[in-house]
């Protein structure tokens, strides 16, 4: 192609430094491929999302809590970790690797030019990997109030006194579950008729009763209907939330209005209709090797659609890295992508972890021939110890077969012991296989051991 001699040329251009697109530049780089990465915000804001305002320093804050830090300690412990992470990140890609860092937005001039700050910079190839932010559902007066995000609440000196949420998901009951127990009044509003909607019904249900018995107001089966601001003579903000109908009707009052109704793909000021890329949905277009519309270029991550996590961008990128490095323009040798078994995990204390269908998902497919398993966590020595009498693990699977149709834990660290349960699926082993394992005692795994005892039973008789 050609270039203006002051366009600076790459092979691959990454637009966004999370874990899709600096993977991809990192991995390609050391393969001897000349790859640039950029980003809007290097000093705050590089590694993308989870290192700066998403997994890590929230998972820091929860976990802080739990331990029976003040809210001052637990920034303190947030803020270094997060320091750690991004500045370590940064050095690997620049000094380590030798990858470009691009600063500022980019936006498309056309598909083989991006400009950012002014200069121009093409590539044989770009990779669209800029994430999500959050979506702001469209009630009455919420472009009139001064509402709260994930990066906002982030930054507080200090937990308000009341705390509203709007939205009942992950990022709403973790930040609730963390300031509630740094003192806050929290009231949590999801429209759908359970918190978590998607995850299986009995462990979400089984959350939501724990949580309120911790004090925490969960209202459910009701969308608010309307959302005012009101500033009092000393100066503070006072926000209320409506419910007009309902059995929970009414209105409730707070010193923070939380939204977290869930993030849509970032991709308003990258101008890719410049570059002819389509969009569908509010989302990337992409096929099953995550080409655009334009071949050359690509989109991994939450900019083309749910599931948003940041291990499935990552999952994304080594798919389309072992694609390119096979060759660089498509052939027979390239691997579509094939679903693998994605966790799905809330950082609540205790933890709520899962994969594959949950039991409506498997009753709806399956009908009869779904079992059914739960096992309490308080049967287990090690739960005791670590104080965990509420939790339970859950078992899917059907009649006459080994597979795990769908797995469900609710307990302490079942964000660490889901991964033996996806490795199971994605290797072709069962419930069998799982209760047949040797397992350390007294460790909180040994719950496994009796889940897949039980369902192997249960699924193989008569």
């Amino acid at each position: 192609m050609s270039e203006a001699n002051d366009t600076k040329h790459f092979d691959l251009i990454s637009i966004g430094s999370g874990s899709a697109g600096r993977k991809v530049a990192v991995v390609l780089k050391r393969a001897g491929w000349n790859t640039a990465l950029v980003e809007a915000r290097v000093e705050d804001h590089f590694g993308g999302t989870c290192i700066n305002t998403g997994c890590i320093p929230t998972k820091a804050l929860v976990e802080a809590a739990h331990n029976g830090y003040s809210f001052s300690e637990a920034k303190e412990h947030e803020k270094k970790i997060v320091e750690r992470i991004r500045k370590g990140t940064l050095r690997h890609v620049t000094e380590r690797v030798g990858v470009t860092v691009i600063r500022g937005f980019a936006s498309f001039v056309d598909d083989h030019t991006i400009e950012v700050n002014g200069e121009r910079y093409s590539a044989d190839y770009f990779v669209i990997a800029t994430g999500s932010e959050p979506a702001i559902p469209p009630i009455k007066g919420i472009n009139q109030v001064h509402y709260s995000t994930n990066e906002d609440i982030l930054k507080l000196e200090k937990p308000p006194k009341r705390l509203l949420i709007i939205g009942g998901g992950r990022i709403g009951l973790e930040f609730g579950q963390m300031l509630h127990k740094f003192g806050s009044q929290v009231t949590i509003f999801e429209g759908m008729q359970q918190i978590l909607p998607g995850e299986d019904t009995e462990m979400a249900n089984a959350l939501k009763d724990y949580l309120v018995s911790l004090g925490i107001n969960i209202y459910t089966g009701r969308f608010v209907d309307e959302v005012k601001e009101i500033t009092k003579e000393n100066g503070t903000r006072e926000f209320e939330v409506h419910l007009y109908e309902g059995e929970n009707a009414g209105v409730y009052k707070g010193d923070m209005l939380l939204v977290s109704t869930g993030r849509k793909p970032r991709i308003s000021q990258l101008r890719v209709e410049n570059a002819g890329v389509e969009i569908e949905k509010g989302a990337i277009k992409v096929n099953e090797f995550f080409q655009t519309s334009r071949p050359h270029i690509f989109a991994i991550g939450d900019v083309v659609g749910n599931p948003m996590f940041t291990n499935w961008a990552a999952f994304q990128a080594g798919v389309l890295i072992k694609n390119l490095k096979k060759s660089k323009t498509k052939s027979d040798d390239w691997k579509p992508l094939v679903s693998p078994s994605i966790p799905r995990i809330t950082f609540t204390v205790p933890e709520l972890a899962s994969v594959g269908l949950t039991e409506e998902e498997a009753r709806e497919k399956y009908g009869d021939q779904v079992v059914v398993y739960k096992f309490y966590n308080k049967w287990l020595g090690k739960s005791m110890i670590v104080n965990d009498w509420v939790g339970f693990l859950k078992g899917i699977g059907i009649k006459g077969s080994n597979e795990i149709i769908g797995a469900h834990l609710w307990g302490m660290r079942t964000a660490s012991i889901i991964q033996m349960l996806v490795l199971a699926r994605d290797n072709g082993l069962g419930w069998k296989e799982l209760g047949e394992m040797i397992y350390g005692h007294p460790v909180l795994a040994e719950g496994i051991e009796a889940l897949g005892n039980n369902m192997a039973r249960l699924t193989q008789s008569d």
